[in-house]
């Protein structure tokens, strides 16, 4: 599927999705030749275990923290 439509499939930006696989954060396909063609397509149920695996991740650290 097409950033814009993961965007609105999962409440986040597109810009947010662009910034999280260059990250390493999601996974996504690159399709397209050069630096500037590319276009990104998304697997939604592997997206959705990545943002799961980010939110497990990031309420871990907050308790580890002491903060809640």
């Amino acid at each position: 599927m097409t950033t814009k439509v993961a965007a609105r499939e999962t409440g986040l930006s597109e810009y947010e999705l662009r910034a999280g696989f260059r990250q390493g954060r999601y996974p996504a396909i690159e399709i397209g030749k050069g630096t500037r063609a590319k276009r990104l397509r998304w697997n939604l149920d592997f997206l959705r275990a990545a943002i799961k695996r980010d939110m497990v991740n990031t309420l871990r650290v907050n308790r580890s923290n002491g903060e809640e």
